[in-house]
């Protein structure tokens, strides 16, 4: 809430951090407007400047923060949440010391056992909820919320202690590790490229190394052995990337045609967006190289957001090889110092050009005259926690504000882009040719229902298995994408029809073979695989559906003699692991299987063979989107194939007629859209309505959809709102808690946010039952 203080004769700016009264304690707090003189009707109590502490954020930054609060619905602080770096302010931390020798899991059984063994084995010392956020083991147990909520319980119970104090923002001097080579060699694979790495770029930042796929334990046996040498410098001496010179390279005539239309826009110096539609290999990134290239040379800076920075190693580096020292690459291998130091280089106007994840929207860079937003049909540009907003319609606003171009690239656009696209709202640029004018590989449907009837009950059908032994024998690479880690979807009992479930969320428990486990993907719970029927004790467990860890598996029971290398959450737990992966595809690698991480963002010459094992996971979900992330991800990961040489790709489905899959194995964006359109037109649904979903999550099931009927009711009395439900979350229930959402559906939604500000969020705030949780659809 904005409160007005005496500044004396203090010198502020929008976005100085203060110290001010507030009741009997002082707070932290921000200056969102410059100071003014005015009467005031009683006297104001005076605020304090903070010495040393850099600006929180400038205008646009708070421009931002008030569009979000709008068009998001939450409040100002919790929007300025987003823009501001968290390390760069004093704050709260809150401290958690274990009281009793050991945990009580039959006192708060809705806390994931995993958890519980991580505080009372390696942080029973004393832990903050950021410490434990960055621990692997607790990031797979739930989100920030989550994860606090857990906490609160075990204070609550008494098995746990709260420390809370002050602790100063981290703007002291500090010092950066960075890598030479040093003086004696190494033996090892991995340590001989870590070696390679550091002599091709001397004082390279460790963290840097740690995201290009070196582990912490290959770095310090090579810092050990003296093969190479950590020295500690200041984070302004370290040594400027230099630019690689570029290879020659003849750019295709769409692309020039391209390049010409967005510098032409970005010289008329207002605002204007355009969707680059290009397919896969088009070579959409050389033209966001070369018309950032004219942005720089014009004076302004620019911004490019990648969907996850640590799955799209390939594209950060070319970036940093085009723009040397002007480039900063915001990563999770960066500690909250040097995240720090970066931002505040973009402050200070050492950097030009910004690439990172959705966060790096909020980058404080002047002049700002160009963001590009690789793949910006990605699912990951949304947020969501609070505040829920979308990187793309924030990226939309900075634009405007700052009247610069906005560039949305992908080989299959978000059908909200391609309709404006169409009807001329945005502009659309299209590149319908692979820049090495290799032919979109050819896409070959597998009717699963067939193989069955068949008598094939393997994996993978006939035609898959014998283009891998192709493959194989030709010295080819392959991708196999299969959308579900584990060995199996579910374990079922074929004499009673059990299936073990998660206790505390409403899914089935996916088997992971290799660990003897049962696991819960959303809450982590977990459970050895039971060799008899918990319900009938009958020993006929037959598992069903196939994840990574099975057709892993299988390859290597199929072709020993293959390199079969997998990707998915379970082998990408740490910082660097995806390049690593991806490295050893590269060198060594035969056959790479993984998730969704290997449909975006690769580009290896020798991959011919591309195999979508299961094109049905999804397709059926209760999701409006289910078809359109089906086509994606299909269309994206076929693309991997045939970029150099002649490529292939089989999809696997049992539902070979679907438009979906009809029409991405046909590479034909625009019938899929036009049929898809007519659809959501019929149904009305985004693009023919804007949408909004008002959640409501308690403990109680009852409680929790009573309350959604009373929200339902109150919404029910605007005219020009369709309101439909309460319904249940497609997961009911996640985490222990119960979910129920009504969906609202308008031309307009406005007049919605203000009654939801006006009637339903003072009842939110009032119940200890329940909480709200809103999303708006982009």
């Amino acid at each position: 809430m904005p409160l007005t203080y005496d500044a004396g004769e203090l010198e502020l700016r929008t976005g100085d951090v203060v110290r001010v009264p507030l009741g009997n304690r002082e707070q932290v707090a921000f200056v969102i407007s410059e100071p003014s003189m005015r009467e005031a009707d009683r006297p104001l109590r005076a605020l304090q400047i903070l010495p040393g502490v850099p600006r929180a954020f400038d205008q646009t930054g708070l421009h931002l923060a008030r569009f979000i609060a709008a068009e998001y619905i939450c409040t100002l602080g919790e929007a300025l949440s987003a823009v501001v770096l968290a390390s760069a302010v004093p704050r709260t931390l809150d401290t958690f010391v274990v009281t009793v020798p050991q945990a009580h899991p039959s006192r708060y059984a809705f806390v994931p056992e995993r958890l519980l063994s991580l505080i009372w084995t390696e942080l029973r010392e004393g832990f903050a909820l950021e410490h434990l956020l960055r621990h692997p083991a607790a990031r797979r147990a739930g989100d920030r919320s989550t994860l606090l909520r857990y906490v609160n319980a075990l204070v609550r119970s008494g098995d746990l202690r709260r420390e809370r104090r002050v602790v100063d923002p981290r703007v002291q001097d500090y010092v950066v590790r960075v890598l030479y080579p040093g003086t004696q060699p190494i033996r090892g694979r991995k340590a001989e490229r870590l070696l390679q790495f550091v002599r091709e770029q001397p004082g390279v930042p460790r963290a840097d190394a740690v995201l290009a796929g070196f582990s912490a334990a290959v770095i310090a046996r090579a810092i050990a052995g003296n093969a190479i040498r950590e020295e500690r410098v200041s984070p302004r001496k370290v040594r400027p990337r230099a630019e690689v010179a570029q290879a020659p390279y003849a750019a295709t005539a769409e692309q020039r045609g391209a390049i010409h239309a967005l510098c032409a826009a970005l010289d008329l110096g207002r605002f204007d967006e355009t969707l680059l539609f290009g397919v896969t290999g088009s070579g959409k990134t050389h033209v966001y190289i070369d018309v950032i290239k004219h942005a720089l040379q014009s004076g302004k800076r620019a911004i490019v957001l990648v969907p996850e920075i640590s799955l799209t190693p390939q594209t950060a580096r070319r970036f940093e090889e085009a723009f040397g020292g002007r480039v900063v690459v915001l990563h999770s291998a960066l500690s909250d110092r040097e995240r720090f130091e970066a931002w505040q280089a973009c402050a200070r106007g050492e950097v030009e050009v910004v690439v990172g994840a959705r966060s790096a929207v909020f980058a404080p860079l002047a002049d700002v005259g160009i963001i590009v937003v690789d793949e910006a049909h990605e699912d990951s540009y949304k947020q969501d926690s609070v505040p829920r907003y979308h990187a793309v319609t924030v990226a939309r606003e900075r634009m405007r504000y700052q009247g610069g171009v906005l560039v949305l690239g992908s080989a299959t656009p978000l059908l909200e882009s391609y309709a404006c696209a169409q009807a001329g709202t945005i502009g659309l640029l299209e590149m319908k040719q692979r820049a090495t004018q290799a032919p979109l590989p050819l896409v070959r449907v597998v009717d699963m229902s067939e193989e069955f009837g068949t008598g094939n009950r393997r994996i993978f059908s006939t035609a898959l298995a014998q283009a891998l032994s192709e493959r194989l024998a030709r010295s080819e690479k392959a991708v196999l994408f299969v959308n579900r880690r584990g060995s199996a979807g579910f374990l079922l009992c074929r004499s009673c029809g059990y299936v073990p479930e998660c206790t505390r969320c409403s899914v089935s428990l996916t088997v992971h073979r290799s660990e003897g486990l049962l696991r819960c993907h959303y809450c982590d719970l977990q459970r050895p695989i039971p060799q008899a029927c918990e319900q009938c004790t009958g020993t006929h467990m037959r598992e069903f559906g196939i994840g990574t860890q099975a057709v892993t598996q299988e390859v290597e029971r199929l072709y020993p003699q293959a390199r079969v290398i997998r990707m998915d959450g379970d082998t990408t737990t740490r910082v660097g692991d995806h390049a690593r992966l991806l490295d050893e595809f590269d060198q060594t690698g035969d056959v790479l299987v993984g998730t969704q991480m290997v449909a975006k963002g690769l580009d290896f010459p020798t991959v011919t063979l591309v195999g979508v094992v299961a094109a049905d996971i999804g397709l059926h979900a209760a999701d409006f989107r289910a078809a359109e992330r089906t086509f994606d991800v299909i269309t994206q990961v076929c693309g991997r194939s045939g970029r150099v040489r002649p490529g292939e790709a089989i999809v696997q489905t049992y539902s070979p007629a679907h438009p979906a899959i009809v029409h991405a194995a046909q590479h034909d964006y625009p019938g899929f859209a036009g049929l898809e359109l007519s659809e959501r037109s019929q149904l009305v649904y985004p693009p023919a309505c804007a949408l909004m979903y008002v959640g409501v999550i308690g403990r109680d099931r009852s409680r929790t959809l009573a309350q959604a009927h009373r929200y339902a009711g109150i919404l029910r009395e605007d005219p020009g709102v369709q309101v439909l439900g309460p319904a249940p979350y497609p997961i009911a229930r996640l985490g222990g808690d119960w979910r129920f959402r009504v969906a609202l559906k308008a031309t307009d939604l406005e007049p919605v946010r203000e009654r939801i500000r006006a009637e339903i969020l003072p009842r939110a705030r009032a119940d200890r039952d329940t909480r709200i949780a809103l999303l708006v659809y982009p």
